[in-house]
């Protein structure tokens, strides 16, 4: 038998060799930071799982194509090239502008382009499910996390409460706020099982198919019932966590024991899954043959030695175009980034807003309002996005008061930036009973875009008005605001921004138009008197 010569198969390894230190040179800084970054925390934790397992199952998958000599190899250069322009470009805007979605999501686009130009859109069509599966691991943007969490959390909160006080537990509520017996437990985000939902639901996809059930029914129900498996699982989590705090202490709550609930979690979540695949079993009998051709079976495939020359016979000079283009786009995506140089600090809020001004006077130890999340250390996170706030309560000649919170961040990037009052508010168990745009007439110049808010908790009705200033500009909403960002950072800066907060107790919405007017003449009187060396609260 004929051998070839070691030289000859090093040049045939060479161009994949610089096809993998392309993609190397492109995607292992995004991997760092991600492990260091968003998959460090809870709320994207299972992002390293889902990547582990994609990479495996397209490996595993690439392995049983080749058993099968199904691994055709028809390339097709125009349409891998376009995959993988929009591949690089994705790239270039998400690592340069910090949008997650962008920068990892590339990644398929990336791969799927390569495997297309070399290996043809058939054989990539045989691995779809491998990139279909990457999905999973790119981080959400806050926004949207933001508005699948909060009825999540309230949901939970809701179901451990009454099952809770069902068992006899002294318990109360308010929006995610649990008391039990001395004790208050506030309903994270980690803890609303949206990150346990994408990973369950992840799996799920993986074990049907990998198992390749004949029936459809099955499928579709059983990848449709891991929606409520994750409630009821993420519920006892819960309602675990409330019991060890109940009985053992606030510090064995937040212990080890927390950490196994995580455990308790995914336990629960597997038996619910495997009991309600049995009973699916029990009920669906479908035995139709399979076609062995489309079987895939769990056993690692046994690959031919010569098969696996299909991989590693790539074309050397598509390679090299790849290699340059790739660490062209590094450079660009360098180039594009904007530079951290936020607006100056200012003097801080506390000492740039006057305790007196106008018709107003700050009243001492005032009644709660809802709050604003604040980093105790300094640092900043997706929960607590400020760097400086301010939060008091004023009271003019006539009596009557106004809640103000001030709230401002150096530093606007697209997983970082300011919390709107309808997201902020009823996580504290208030509900939103309207919102709308307002024009503020708050500074000489004309007026300001903001928003009119009622909000209601309880016997508590409260009357909002608000506006947001990013760099120049007062976004409407969280689409809005991150455009105005990218805007920012393609030209190069990043903006500071701030939320501009007043607030009034109403006895019924009737009152409510007469409360906007003297919030947007309290509003008007305190940017006046802003001393201009603090945080601006409009645009200059």
């Amino acid at each position: 038998m004929a051998t070839q010569p070691v030289g000859t198969a090093r040049a045939a390894l060479a161009p994949s060799i610089l096809l993998l230190v392309g993609l190397g040179v492109v995607y292992l800084p995004t991997f760092w930071d991600l492990f260091h970054g968003a998959w460090s925390s809870d709320r994207n934790a299972h992002g390293p799982i889902v990547m582990t397992v994609a990479f495996g199952f397209l490996y595993f998958r690439m392995r049983q194509l080749l058993s099968q000599q199904r691994f055709e190899r028809n390339p097709a250069p125009l349409a891998g090239a376009a995959a993988l322009l929009v591949g690089l470009v994705s790239y270039v805007l998400g690592r340069s502008q910090g949008v997650l979605l962008f920068e990892v999501g590339s990644l398929l686009f990336v791969l799927s382009g390569v495997l297309i130009a070399f290996y043809g859109v058939r054989t990539w069509s045989r691995m779809w499910f491998a990139f279909f599966f990457m999905l999973f691991m790119i981080p959400l943007p806050a926004s949207i996390v933001d508005v699948l969490t909060l009825p999540m959390k309230i949901g939970v909160s809701y179901a451990t409460e009454h099952l809770l006080y069902w068992f006899g537990y002294p318990i109360a509520r308010s929006g995610v706020i649990l008391t039990i017996g001395q004790y208050q437990l506030l309903v994270a985000d980690a803890c609303a099982g949206l990150n346990s939902l994408f990973t369950l639901e992840a799996l799920g996809l993986l074990y049907m198919n990998l198992v390749r059930h004949p029936s459809v029914v099955r499928n579709v129900v059983l990848a449709v019932l891991i929606v409520p498996i994750s409630f009821t699982a993420n519920t006892l989590r819960i309602m675990f966590l409330s019991l060890i705090t109940y009985h053992l202490g606030d510090a064995a709550g937040q212990g080890f024991l927390h950490g196994f609930s995580g455990l308790v979690l995914f336990l629960s979540a597997l038996l619910l899954i495997i009991g309600v695949d049995s009973a699916l079993s029990w009920l669906v009998r479908n035995r139709t043959k399979r076609d062995d051709d489309e079987q895939a079976g769990l056993q690692l495939p046994a690959v031919a030695a010569g098969a696996w020359s299909k991989l590693t016979h790539v074309a050397l000079r598509p390679a090299l175009a790849m290699l340059v283009a790739m660490v062209a786009t590094v450079g660009l995506a360098h180039a594009l980034t904007p530079t951290l140089e936020a607006a100056a600090g200012g003097t801080p809020l506390a000492n740039s807003v006057p305790t007196r001004f106008g018709d107003w006077t700050e009243v001492p130890n005032a009644g709660a309002q809802a709050e604003l999340s604040t980093a105790e250390d300094g640092g900043r996170s997706l929960e607590q996005p400020y760097d400086d706030v301010l939060m008091r309560t004023y009271v003019n000649r006539d009596g009557v008061q106004v809640m103000l919170a001030l709230a401002y961040a150096k530093e606007q990037r697209q997983d970082v930036k300011l919390h709107l009052p309808e997201i902020c508010y009823p996580a504290q168990g208030y509900k939103v009973i309207s919102l709308s745009p307002a024009s503020l007439a708050v500074t000489p110049a004309g007026a300001l875009p903001g928003k009119h808010m009622v909000a209601s908790s309880q016997n508590r009705l409260e009357a909002v008005t608000y506006w947001t200033r990013i760099s120049d500009a007062y976004p409407q909403g969280g689409f809005d605001m991150r455009m105005k960002i990218f805007r920012d950072g393609l030209a190069g800066k990043v903006a500071d921004g701030i939320l501009v907060r007043a607030s009034t107790l109403v006895r019924d919405q009737s009152e409510t138009k007469a409360a906007y007017a003297m919030q947007q003449d309290f509003l008007r009187q305190l940017v006046a008197a802003n001393d201009p060396r603090g945080h601006a609260l409009v645009a200059r």
